[in-house]
């Protein structure tokens, strides 16, 4: 009949149960987002204050070959090799603040395959002039191999243990290389200076930095390397030892490529 109310059915203790449920599951994923938006944060801040130190060391030991150097096609290309680091501590700082205005749902990791030997040609480039400078013997050896990670991610984490090494390392040298072990590139950075105190160790598992000079370091690259491993779930061992030196190894997934040939 026109004008007639249809009476719905009254909710049941299931429907608010239901209801209750699916209210409940939403708010858990959008706290679930914003905490690993605020970690990212805090991993991304601790990241680009530490990389700032260790670029300016970079520079500084790069601009000290250039001042003693007298060849010239060897100090054109310590020049370029500086402009290189000024170009890329310029181009991490802006994806720093670019990340910063992303909204939590797109500040997770994201993953993708590609060559780690272009990555290691950057860690090798970065790191050399400060291992001459040193006179250490600096060697990365490269792999075509193809894997499954965040590639400047990835970056942060070598690039803080290699630069740890090559700083700390006062005599012999630094060795970056990398083995297949089932379904991961194992890349292991070796060498051979003093060891990590087990101080400096434990301190790796939070962000509780000790402050010092530009050259003593804020003990924070090691920790900066895990947590960046934690959050992008790669396996990260560390083998140490007082005067035996330090051999750190992280577990990135290989492609399916890889792990699957065609025959």
């Amino acid at each position: 009949m026109q004008g007639q109310l249809v009476n719905s059915a009254p909710f049941t203790e299931v429907d608010y149960i239901c209801i209750s449920t699916n209210l409940l599951t939403k708010m858990m994923s959008e706290l679930q987002s914003l905490q690993v938006h605020n970690q990212w944060l805090t991993l991304a801040m601790a990241t680009a204050g530490h990389d700032l130190r260790g670029r300016l060391q970079t520079l500084i030991g790069t601009v000290e070959l250039l001042r003693i150097r007298r060849d010239g096609l060897r100090k054109a290309d310590l020049g370029r090799r500086a402009k290189l680091q000024i170009h890329r501590l310029a181009q991490e700082l802006e994806h720093l603040a670019h990340q910063a205005e992303k909204p939590p749902e797109h500040a997770a990791p994201s993953t993708y395959t590609f060559v780690i030997s272009t990555l290691l040609a950057k860690i090798r480039n970065d790191w050399q002039s400060l291992a001459e400078q040193k006179h250490l013997d600096f060697n990365v050896l490269e792999t075509d191999c193809i894997v499954e990670s965040d590639q400047r991610l990835l970056a942060v984490i070598l690039d803080n243990i290699v630069g740890n090494a090559v700083r700390h390392t006062l005599q012999g040298g630094v060795l970056v290389a990398t083995r297949v072990e089932e379904h991961f590139l194992v890349l292991t950075v070796s060498d051979t200076g003093p060891g990590i105190p087990a101080e400096t160790l434990h301190r790796s598992h939070t962000f509780n930095a000790r402050c010092g000079g530009l050259d003593e370091g804020m003990g924070l690259g090691l920790s900066v390397a895990r947590k960046t491993a934690e959050l992008l779930g790669h396996r990260f061992d560390v083998t140490t030892g007082a005067h035996f030196g330090t051999c750190i190894q992280i577990y990135v997934p290989l492609a399916e490529l890889m792990t699957h040939p065609i025959i």
